[in-house]
């Protein structure tokens, strides 16, 4: 076959998040990752809602579960508590990594960070390559005041981790 060549295929599918993602999510080093996630619900009238979020605002735990801190009036936040269903999405190694999860809102508040946490497990990741192309980047960002929003994800990151 000729790499150029356009020919399907299909994803390869695990239950285990890859090694970069958990080391993108490991909390530390966030002002060099700058690279947007791509979370994804259903919305109320069925359509996919999507929104963005920084290594800032997400930290996997040693237990493999997700969390993650959004605002408790989002529709992000409406759509997970009434269906549960997301699914996450990054560039990684060439390619599209994305996780389907099963989230549920914790109980849990922080007065420093005034924000809804959300803990998600992980109920398939697929890696969507072509072979004909690598995947250079994703939606990536500059932060405009670094030693601004640094404080803060550290904020973000201590308590989801308490959480």
């Amino acid at each position: 076959m000729k790499e150029a060549e356009h020919v399907y295929t299909a994803p390869a599918t695990s239950s285990r998040i890859p090694d970069g993602v958990v080391r993108y999510l490991d909390g530390t080093e966030l002002l060099t990752k700058t690279q947007a996630l791509r979370l994804s619900t259903v919305g109320s009238d069925g359509w996919p809602h999507a929104a963005l979020l920084s290594a800032g605002d997400i930290v996997i735990m040693p237990s493999g579960r997700v969390r993650f801190a959004i605002f408790p009036q989002s529709t992000m936040a409406s759509n997970l508590e009434r269906e549960g269903r997301l699914t996450i999405a990054l560039s990684l190694d060439g390619g599209i990594c994305e996780m389907k999860l099963r989230c549920r809102r914790l109980a849990h508040s922080s007065s420093d960070v005034p924000l809804a946490f959300f803990e998600a497990e992980v109920e398939s990741v697929r890696q969507h390559v072509a072979p004909y192309a690598d995947v250079t980047g994703g939606v990536t960002f500059a932060l405009r005041d670094p030693q601004a929003v640094l404080p803060r994800w550290q904020r973000q990151i201590a308590a989801l981790r308490a959480a």
